[in-house]
């Protein structure tokens, strides 16, 4: 199974509303997101502080902000 990597963190508006576009998108086509807490990990926050919410695809192409479904249907395959 396809595995969506899924960066965010608690109280970002733009992270819930990606969040809710992939979780739509997975009863659509099945995939595991694996969602990281970036204020977990502060390498994770010096990497990703200003661009959540990442979306990291399987080919390894990252969406930020927003989710682009056109992208990750495709991704999807």
């Amino acid at each position: 199974m396809v595995t969506i990597d899924f960066y965010t963190r608690r109280g970002c508006h733009l992270c819930e509303a990606a969040e809710a576009v992939l979780r739509a998108e997975q009863r659509r086509t099945p995939f595991t997101l694996a969602v990281f807490d970036i204020d977990a990990d502060p390498e994770l926050r010096e990497l990703y502080n200003l661009l959540v919410p990442v979306t990291v695809l399987p080919n390894g192409d990252e969406l930020h902000y927003r989710v682009e479904l056109d992208r990750l249907r495709a991704a999807l395959g």
